[in-house]
């Protein structure tokens, strides 16, 4: 797991614990009529607001974020390019490097190459790569939304559950005793909406967001590496413009 997002959470979480125990009033935030509501809540809209395959998208994405992303950083990424323009420059050509490790940057090097040894001419071969790039970026932006949208719902389906702690609170009037139990349930009820949108969901949009940019970058460039290698360029000249890249160290994916 990502060690920014383990700590985020492990962080949050445990302000949120200590908050509880330190006032008091941890029994009273369990509140299983208001989680149903708010989780429920927000899993419906969101259904109803994207389709089967965005939300599958959406949950995988989400795997991902736990798990973390098998990306390469940028300066493995330059070695390996450089590795396999030298192997070219030696062996005649991009034709060389069809045993390229198929694995590499999620498959998309492998692809690269086959791309570059059916095509032959640089310019179609960038068009077809960066199209590619482009829609797997798009297919990143959705799955952040999927949780920015989340994170815009579930204060509202909080909303939804102290209204009905307040109707509960106002039909106990007669009774004084029940009223600070109702309108505990009717609280905690927001506190639930606003704690996953700011705690889980807008989070997780941001990091697959971060994710996502990650990723284009290594595809990039893949991209231009594929392509200085069938322009025939040398491994040093290759190096250099490759290394341009490095000074995204704030998007480089760490290990």
């Amino acid at each position: 797991m990502d060690i920014m997002t383990l700590g985020g959470a492990l962080l949050g979480f445990s302000i949120l614990l200590w908050a509880g125990l330190s006032t008091g009033v941890l029994k009273l935030l369990i509140n299983l009529h208001g989680f149903v509501i708010v989780v429920g809540g927000t899993l419906a809209s969101v259904a109803i607001n994207t389709n089967l395959q965005g939300f599958v998208s959406g949950v995988k994405a989400f795997m991902q974020v736990i798990k973390k992303q098998e990306l390469p950083t940028v300066d493995e990424s330059i070695q390996t390019i450089v590795q396999l323009s030298d192997t070219a420059h030696r062996e005649g050509g991009i034709m060389a490097l069809q045993n390229v490790d198929p694995v590499f940057a999620g498959g998309f090097l492998k692809r690269a190459i086959t791309v570059a040894m059916t095509s032959g001419q640089s310019n179609e071969t960038r068009n077809i790569l960066e199209d590619e790039v482009r829609r797997k970026r798009l297919l990143r932006q959705e799955d952040s939304n999927f949780y920015r949208t989340m994170g815009v719902i579930s204060p509202m389906f909080g909303l939804v559950g102290t209204l009905f702690g307040i109707i509960q609170t106002l039909s106990n009037l007669s009774d004084p005793s029940k009223i600070g139990m109702s309108m505990a349930v009717a609280i905690t009820s927001a506190l639930y909406g606003i704690t996953l949108s700011n705690m889980v969901f807008v989070p997780i949009a941001n990091k697959i967001r971060i994710n996502a940019m990650q990723e284009t970058m290594i595809l990039q460039l893949v991209v231009e590496g594929v392509i200085d290698i069938m322009s025939g360029k040398p491994p040093h000249l290759i190096d250099m413009h490759l290394k341009g890249y490095l000074e995204a160290g704030t998007l480089n994916p760490q290990r």
